[in-house]
């Protein structure tokens, strides 16, 4: 369904409540991250060495994973040179992180005074914020207000959030896709391409943007000068991808070195499932074996229901390319499997899933409320759990 012109605009109220889900959930997020410096606190203890503030240790848990890595970048820029056989323990490896995030992340930290790190959250805290909202306004585009309010809060509540508060590039590539889907939407196309460059110059993942083009492409009846806008718009998209390419291996003099640096340090390429596989398979298995296993079954699970949702409610066929693209990609993958921070960032399922519960079911008011508050406090234990959980080094995130 697409809503006219003249009524697809967020209100300030609207606003107000997705800014006011964030800011709760971001508090639920650090609630997981205090957990893990209390368990890191009295570790410390038992092993005799000395006592810390539990910020440090928030703040590891901040930089931890991927975070490392995009701060590296920050503090030594790209390698010169990477060597043959490169591991994940060499620094070196940090050639497989995309520049987008780690590029602001320096800016902002010339211009504001504090730590890189302390950059990177509050950075992430700005753009998290606007990412909410530019989803809660792409959804007003395509359903009713109240859609709109509860793809946000479903948005911010997601567990797969926690990644708006670590020094990852989530945050980033969620407000330049969101800009560029709703450019797609509004026709836009030249906006729409630069957006989705700067997007493809943040995560490989948001490539799949290219397939919104080739969607918006294939409609029939649309004018010539509108196809060359796409092919434009797609253009741009690709050359984000492109430039990264060429900017990483000419810092190191190595043409392509980042697909070398992701297969090599990483074991990073496609197994067009067999790793997915292969771990729901394993966790069926034994299902207490590991968190990692069972956070990919349910994420598999998600991704299933997410797709179901939005082919029930017909959700933009742009939309819907590019969240196919993303669950397809990290279905695809083979050491990046189903994660939460990747059904997150695909942005349709929570989309479709709001409009559905808000225009399609229907309910008395009084249960309706139930199953929402149902809902929202399932996400609630959610986001503090992964947070803890991948905090304390128990999950690959």
């Amino acid at each position: 369904m697409i809503v006219s012109q003249s009524t697809r605009h967020l209100s300030h109220r609207s606003i107000g409540i997705g800014l006011l889900t964030f800011a709760a959930s971001r508090v639920l997020v650090f609630l997981g991250f205090g957990i893990v410096a209390v368990a890191q606190t009295q570790e410390d203890a038992r092993n005799g060495l000395e006592r810390v503030s539990m910020s440090k240790h928030v703040r590891d848990v901040v930089s931890s994973w991927d975070g490392y890595w995009y701060l590296s970048i920050v503090e030594y820029g790209y390698p010169r040179s990477i060597p043959d056989e490169v591991t994940y323990f060499m620094l070196e490896a940090r050639a497989a992180f995309f520049p987008g995030f780690p590029f602001l992340v320096h800016v902002v930290d010339n211009i504001i005074p504090g730590s890189t790190i302390a950059t990177a959250m509050l950075l992430n805290l700005v753009l998290g914020a606007t990412g909410v909202v530019l989803v809660g306004m792409l959804t007003r585009r395509l359903a009713s207000e109240e859609a709109a309010v509860a793809a946000m809060v479903l948005c911010a509540m997601f567990p797969g959030s926690f990644s708006l508060s670590m020094a990852y590039s989530e945050a980033l590539m969620m407000v330049a896709v969101g800009f560029a889907l709703i450019a797609m939407v509004d026709e836009r196309w030249l906006l729409a391409g630069v957006a989705g460059a700067i997007a493809t110059m943040t995560r490989p993942n948001a490539i799949a943007l290219g397939l919104a083009c080739l969607a918006a492409l294939a409609v029939a009846r649309t004018p010539i000068r509108t196809r060359a806008m796409i092919v434009v718009s797609g253009t741009l998209i690709g050359a984000g991808f492109v430039f990264t390419q060429w900017y990483i291996g000419n810092r190191a003099g190595e043409p392509l070195v980042w697909f070398r640096v992701q297969r090599e340090a990483w074991g990073e390429g496609l197994s067009f499932g067999a790793s997915t596989a292969r771990l729901c398979v394993e966790w069926l298995m034994n299902p207490l074996s590991s968190p990692t296993r069972a956070l990919t079954v349910i994420s598999v699970l998600a991704i299933f229901v997410g797709l179901f949702v939005m082919k029930r409610v017909a959700l933009h066929r742009v939309v819907t390319a590019y969240s196919v693209g993303v669950l397809l990609l990290t279905m695809t993958a083979a050491t990046t499997t189903p994660r939460p921070r990747f059904i997150f960032v695909a942005l349709g399922p929570m989309i479709a899933g709001a409009i559905w519960w808000i225009d399609h079911v229907q309910l008395s008011p009084s249960r309706r409320r139930t199953v929402e508050l149902a809902a929202i406090g399932t996400c609630a234990t959610g986001l503090v759990c992964l947070s803890a959980i991948y905090g304390l080094l128990g999950a690959i995130p």
